[in-house]
């Protein structure tokens, strides 16, 4: 889901590459910062996840790509190796605003591409997400071996849903960029048509709340929590979420209680913890967006 800066006047945005093991998504991703200009991106990061290598990096497409006066940045992650745990990708999938699956072009891994695409179907349905309600492009990659599978074959396949397709090569390069930039153009249409009113009344700007006064449970350590798309952390943007979830007479005789309530999510520089707030029998989940500094080996 796009998330609004109105401190910046960004809209955030984020894409995620996948696909089967050992298919080309990192290296597609690593071409892509490649080849952007190091003013338009930001540094290419890696983290480690579940056991799997998480990158990710950020970028602003060239020429027009504002919304509303907007800028919009869009945050590009994948998850790299032979074998990755469903959590973490159920985890870079969340709030992704376009998908980008990458499909091995080799005839033997047909069965693992139609795997790989049932797990995505089956993630994004957590999400109250389709490959049609989401902007979904498919990379037919290592379309330059020595004998690749028929495009027509691979389409029968792997794209039921008529998608827009692109036979790639990671390797070379060949129409990764192409793949991507008609991605884009499909996500800023969505969210010139939604416009800037639409995304703040979502999630995005209810992320940064202050918690009550009572210590909170020890988080758990974060440097390997999967992202999330940044939210703003200017205490201004969302100033209804400070307000107590109870009300005064309930406060005056329970004690507020801070619990963790699930895992703590990291985006770039961004660490978002969801909170529970107790008080009595009433309840309210709310989400602690927090600005740090990563230091870069």
């Amino acid at each position: 889901m796009a998330l609004v800066n109105q401190a910046k006047r960004e809209i955030n945005a984020k894409i995620v590459f996948f696909g089967p093991g050992q298919a080309g998504k990192g290296t597609s991703l690593r071409h892509v910062f490649n080849k952007l200009k190091p003013e338009f991106r930001g540094a290419l990061k890696v983290m480690s996840v579940q056991g799997a290598r998480m990158l990710f990096f950020d970028f602003t497409p060239p020429g027009d790509g504002n919304v509303d006066g907007f800028r919009v940045r869009f945050h590009l992650y994948t998850v790299s190796g032979p074998l990755v745990d469903p959590a973490a990708w159920k985890m870079v999938l969340k709030g992704a605003d376009g998908v980008v699956f990458v499909a091995d072009s080799a005839p033997q891994r047909l069965a693992d591409n139609q795997a790989a695409l049932g797990q995505l179907v089956e993630y994004l349905k957590g999400y109250g997400q389709t490959l049609t309600t989401i902007p979904t492009i498919i990379q037919y990659n290592k379309s330059d071996l020595a004998d690749p599978a028929a495009l027509a074959e691979l389409e029968r396949q792997l794209n039921p849903s008529r998608l827009v397709s692109f036979k790639t090569s990671s390797q070379s390069g060949e129409g990764v960029l192409q793949g991507l930039m008609a991605l884009v153009k499909s996500v800023l249409t969505g969210l010139r048509a939604n416009g800037t009113d639409a995304i703040a009344s979502g999630e995005g700007l209810q992320q940064m709340v202050e918690p009550p006064a009572p210590a909170a449970a020890p988080a758990r350590p974060v440097a390997e929590a999967p992202p999330a798309a940044p939210a703003s952390t200017q205490p201004s943007a969302a100033p209804a979420a400070v307000r107590s979830p109870v009300a005064p007479a309930a406060a005056k005789q329970a004690a507020l209680s801070l619990e963790i309530a699930g895992d703590p999510v990291a985006a770039g520089d961004l660490i978002r913890v969801p909170l529970t707030i107790r008080s009595g029998d009433q309840e309210k989940t709310v989400v602690l967006t927090l600005s740090l500094g990563l230091s870069e080996e």
